[in-house]
């Protein structure tokens, strides 16, 4: 509310920051921003722990011991039950036969070990694609998370500015008339 002085002597016109909200709702909107402040934070501590454990698990894969690391069970496990599987069949047929010094027996081994080596090239190397993709989308899904979360956070307005309009001066206005009137009846 204007004053008296205000009328008498005028105001000019003023910007105000007012809240847009009741202390409730301030309160409520501080504690949200607080703990989205603090989800954020967790978020990206996990997100940057799950991202430097992603780029380890990612560099151990395109390594160069990589393939050796993943094939090493695997042919541990052909060595020990696929050969001697085939050393057996080719046995069965006779030890006098010299079944186990045939071409046979050789082109088996070799055809045996290159097929097991085909695939398991082909199973690390779509382990590798799905873990890349797998990275990628978490952290795509870690990067939407935090977008909308800043979104909330940045869609707030606590307060607004408005204009408060000034107030012309009545004692300037009653001078100006005073004066416009004093020199208008005073002509000669």
């Amino acid at each position: 509310m204007p004053s008296l002085k205000d009328y008498w002597l005028g105001r000019d016109a003023k910007i105000q920051k007012l809240p847009t909200g009741t202390p409730q709702q301030e309160n409520f909107a501080n504690n949200l921003l607080n703990q989205l402040m603090q989800m954020q934070s967790g978020i990206y501590g996990g997100a940057q722990q799950a991202f430097g454990q992603g780029q380890d698990y990612l560099k151990g894969l395109f390594g160069p011991e990589a393939f050796q690391n993943f094939s090493q069970p695997y042919n541990q496990q052909f060595e020990q039950q696929v050969l001697p599987g085939i050393a057996e069949r080719f046995a069965g047929f006779g030890a006098n036969s010299g079944a186990l010094s045939s071409s046979g027996f050789g082109q088996a081994l070799s055809g045996g070990a290159s097929d097991f080596q085909s695939k398991l090239a082909q199973l690390f190397s779509q382990l590798q694609m799905q873990a890349t993709g797998q990275l990628n989308q978490n952290l795509s899904n870690v990067g939407n998370l935090y977008n909308q979360q800043a979104g909330l956070g940045l869609g707030y307005q606590p307060f607004a500015y408005h204009e408060k309009p000034g107030i012309q001066s009545m004692g300037m206005q009653l001078l100006s008339s005073l004066a416009g009137s004093a020199g208008g009846s005073g002509g000669f």
